[in-house]
C-alpha cells in the first residue's frame, strides 16, 4: 500500500501540515503508548506496534482535533480515519474498494433493510487494544462513528452510519467458555444469543437472554433485555457478572459490582453512552429446563383472551417462575407460555384453559430453554422494519381497547407493503428486587407489575417508510393517551423497543437520568460517544 494517499486526501482540500501545532509527543507515540497496557508478548499487541511504527511518518501527519480539519466535512474526517485504520489495522479493515464482496456483507448485515448503511470504511477488531487504538484515530480526526453488535436494531443510524464515518463492528469478539463451577459464561460481545445457548445447552446450563436467538449480545443487553420469565431472573442485564469495556480516552477497564461500580450500573439500560463493552461474563442463572407452549385464539375471543391476560399476570405475581407474551394481528392471538422448571399443566395459566385455541403452534412440553428460544426465531425475511414501546400497568378493559383501535387503525393503511403487529410482553414486580441484588440498573422501574407493549411493523417497498413510522406512532401514542385517561400509564419506554425519537433515557426518571448524565461526564469526558457517534438514545439529546 502507498502511504502518500492520505497526503493527496488532505492536499487536496488545502495543505494541512502547516496548521498542525507541534506538540511533545507525535501521534504515532501516542498510539503506541496506549498499546503499553497490554503484554507486548501478545501476538495482537505486537503486529498493531509494527504496524503503528511502520506507519508513522503517515499517522504524525493526521490533523489533531483542534486544527483546522474539525471544521470540514465529515465525509473528509472520515476518509482520513479510513485511511490511517487501514494501515494500522489492515485485517480488520474493509471497504468498498478493497473488499468489495465483504464490504456489501457487512453494510448488509443488518436485521432491518433500511439500516443497512454504507460505511466509510468498516473495521472489525478482535481485541480490545484494537477498539481502543481505533477510537483514538477517530477521536484524533473527529470523525463519526458507530458500534455495531448483531445488527437487530431497526433504528436507522443506531448499529450503522453512511459515508460520513466509521462502523466498528463487534462480531469478531466472539470468545465464549464457561466458569469451572459453571456458575458464568464469559461471552464476546459480538456474538448472537443462538450460539451462545447452544454451547452452554452442552453444558447443561443456559443465560437469561431475549426470545430470539438472532438478537445481538450486547445490543440486548446494554437496552436491559426482556427475558420472559423476568419476575425469576429480572432483566437479562440483572444478570452481567462484569463487562470489560474500552473508553473514549483508550483505557480498557472492568466494570463489575466492585470495580468501577457506577459504569457498571449505567451500561446495564443505559446503552451506547459510555464506552464499547468488548466482553460480558453471564451468570448462568435461566433455569435450563422449562414448560412452555404456544397457543393460537381467534381474533373473535379478544374480550375473553385479553381478560385471561390480566388475570395470568395478577397469578403471575405470586409464582414467578411463569412468563407469557402475546402477539396481536387482525386474525388472532399468538400467546407463549413458559414456567421456569419440567410441570404439568401450570396453575398460573388457568385462567386460559377455559378458552379453546384454533390451534396449538407448539403443544405443551418440557424441554430446554435452547429449544424454546429456536421455536421462538423462524427465519424471517427481508425487510425493513419500525417499531415503537410504550408501558402501562396490566387492566383487560384497557386491552380490548387498545387492540380494537389498533385493528381500526390498521384496516385504514391496508394500501401499502407494510404488515403491523401489536406485540404484548410483561414485566413482574420481582424483577426490581433481583435488579438490585446485583448492583441494580439504570431503569428505574417502578416495583409493580407492567405491560410493555410493542406495536412494530415490517415492509418491502422503501417509499412506505415514513407512512409506516406515523402509523406505529400513532397507535403509541393512542395506548399513551388512553392508559392515562384512565390511570394506568407508566413512563417508562424499554430501549430494546423503543423508536429513534422516543426519549428513552428520560423515561428512566431525573433521578436516574442526571445518574447517567454524571456516568458519561465522569467516563467520557471528552463526550466522544455523545459528539462523534451516530446514533443511539444519548443521553446528551434526552
Amino acid at each position: 500500500m502507498k502511504a502518500p494517499s492520505l497526503l493527496l486526501v488532505a492536499a487536496a482540500t488545502c495543505s494541512f501540515g502547516a496548521a498542525i501545532q507541534a506538540r511533545e509527543e507525535s501521534f504515532s507515540e501516542q498510539l503506541l503508548d496506549t498499546l503499553e497496557s497490554f503484554p507486548s508478548s501478545d501476538p495482537i499487541v505486537s503486529e498493531l506496534s509494527a504496524a503503528i511504527r511502520n506507519s508513522s511518518a503517515l499517522l504524525d501527519q493526521a490533523p489533531s482535533q483542534n486544527s483546522a480539519i474539525s471544521a470540514r466535512a465529515s465525509t473528509f474526517q472520515a476518509q482520513v480515519a479510513c485511511q490511517l485504520l487501514r494501515y494500522i489495522l489492515p485485517d480488520s479493515y474493509t471497504d468498498a474498494t478493497t473488499n468489495q464482496t465483504n464490504y456489501v456483507t457487512l453494510r448488509d448485515k443488518n436485521w432491518s433493510s433500511n439500516c443497512d448503511l454504507p460505511a466509510a470504511c468498516f473495521i472489525t477488531p478482535e481485541h480490545p487494544i484494537q477498539v481502543a487504538v481505533a477510537l483514538q484515530v477517530i477521536s484524533r480526526v473527529q470523525s463519526n462513528f458507530a458500534v455495531r453488535s448483531g445488527g437487530h436494531n431497526p433504528n436507522p443510524g443506531f448499529a450503522g452510519i453512511g459515508q460520513d464515518g466509521v462502523t466498528i463492528d463487534t462480531q469478531r469478539f466472539s470468545h465464549l467458555s464457561l466458569s469451572a463451577d459453571k456458575s458464568y459464561a464469559t461471552v464476546g460481545a459480538g456474538l448472537r444469543f443462538g450460539p451462545v445457548q447452544e454451547y452452554l445447552d452442552s453444558q447443561g446450563v443456559a443465560v437469561v437472554s431475549g426470545r430470539n436467538k438472532y438478537v445481538g449480545v450486547s445490543g440486548l443487553l446494554l437496552g436491559g433485555g426482556h427475558p420472559i420469565i423476568n419476575s425469576l431472573t429480572g432483566l437479562a442485564a440483572d444478570n452481567i457478572k462484569s463487562m470489560e469495556v474500552v473508553l473514549s480516552d483508550f483505557r480498557v477497564v472492568t466494570a463489575s459490582r466492585t470495580e468501577n461500580s457506577d459504569l457498571f450500573r449505567a451500561l446495564k439500560g443505559g446503552g451506547n453512552n459510555f464506552g464499547i463493552v468488548t466482553k460480558f461474563e453471564l451468570y448462568t442463572k435461566m433455569p435450563r429446563n422449562l414448560w412452555y407452549r404456544n397457543a393460537i385464539y381467534a381474533a373473535s375471543d379478544a374480550k375473553a383472551v385479553f381478560q385471561a391476560l390480566a388475570e395470568v399476570q395478577n397469578n403471575m405475581e405470586e409464582d414467578p417462575k411463569a412468563g407469557i407474551q402475546m402477539t396481536c394481528s387482525p386474525d388472532g392471538f399468538t400467546v407463549a407460555f413458559v414456567y421456569g422448571e419440567p410441570t404439568n399443566d401450570p396453575a398460573v395459566f388457568a385462567p386460559f384453559s377455559k378458552l379453546v385455541p384454533t390451534s396449538e403452534r407448539t403443544p405443551p412440553i418440557n424441554g430446554t430453554t435452547l429449544e424454546f428460544i429456536q421455536l421462538q426465531s423462524p427465519p424471517q425475511p427481508e425487510a425493513s422494519r419500525d417499531t415503537v414501546g410504550v408501558t402501562t400497568i396490566p387492566d383487560a378493559d384497557l386491552y380490548l381497547d387498545l387492540y380494537n383501535q389498533y385493528l381500526t387503525i390498521n384496516a385504514a393503511n391496508n394500501g401499502t407493503s407494510a404488515a403491523f403487529l401489536l406485540v404484548i410482553q410483561t414485566l413482574g414486580a420481582a424483577a426490581v428486587r433481583v435488579a438490585e441484588c446485583n448492583g441494580g440498573n439504570a431503569l428505574g422501574t417502578s416495583e409493580r407489575a407492567l405491560t410493555l407493549w410493542n406495536p412494530i411493523s415490517t415492509w418491502t417497498d422503501p417509499a412506505d417508510g415514513n407512512k409506516v413510522h406515523n402509523v406505529l406512532t400513532q397507535i403509541g401514542n393512542y395506548i399513551k393517551d388512553q392508559s392515562q385517561a384512565k390511570n394506568l400509564y407508566d413512563p417508562l419506554i424499554f430501549a430494546n423497543i423503543a423508536a429513534h425519537d422516543q426519549k428513552v433515557l428520560a423515561s428512566y426518571g431525573s433521578q436516574n437520568l442526571n445518574f447517567l448524565l454524571g456516568v458519561s461526564q465522569k467516563y467520557d469526558r471528552s463526550s466522544t460517544f455523545q459528539r462523534l457517534q451516530n446514533g443511539g438514545f444519548l443521553v446528551s439529546r434526552s
